[in-house]
């Protein structure tokens, strides 16, 4: 069973290295991701324990080499509709700094997740500009 403090470090570590990202995939559907970007794999290691042990599914990209940096970065991704709202709903109550940005996913997820094609409203697409403004503030 996975401890409320791994849970909170994690929704931390979202909070500093996270990115919440969101687009349009076609005319009636909208896609959400979570990533993950740091030059510590060993944090990146303590990522992937904690999500295996909550069953949430994510993917690792291939170290990377940034421009200006030391150390290759390690990219943690969790881009799966049942994922993300599985993700969203663990770190929320901890989340500090990204938290408008996952109330704003969930409160989609929450009716998108119960349906294997939902087709977004009108309304669901202003998620992607009030997300837009958020990422400005934060």
């Amino acid at each position: 069973m996975v401890k409320a403090t791994d849970i909170a470090w994690l929704s931390g570590i979202i909070d500093g290295e996270g990115c919440v990202y969101a687009r349009q995939i076609s005319v009636r559907g909208l896609t959400f991701r979570i990533t993950i970007e740091a030059v510590s794999e060993t944090m990146i290691d303590k990522v992937r324990e904690i999500l295996n042990q909550c069953n949430v599914e994510y993917r690792i990209e291939p170290p990377i080499w940034r421009e200006r940096s030391t150390r290759f970065a390690h990219r943690l991704k969790v881009d799966k509709k049942q994922a993300v709202y599985k993700l969203c709903n663990l770190i929320l109550p901890y989340s500090v700094v990204k938290k408008p940005e996952l109330v704003l996913i969930k409160s989609y997820l929450d009716k998108a997740v119960r349906i294997i094609y939902y087709s977004a409203t009108e309304e669901d697409f202003k998620i992607l500009t009030e997300l837009k403004e958020l990422k400005k503030v934060a």
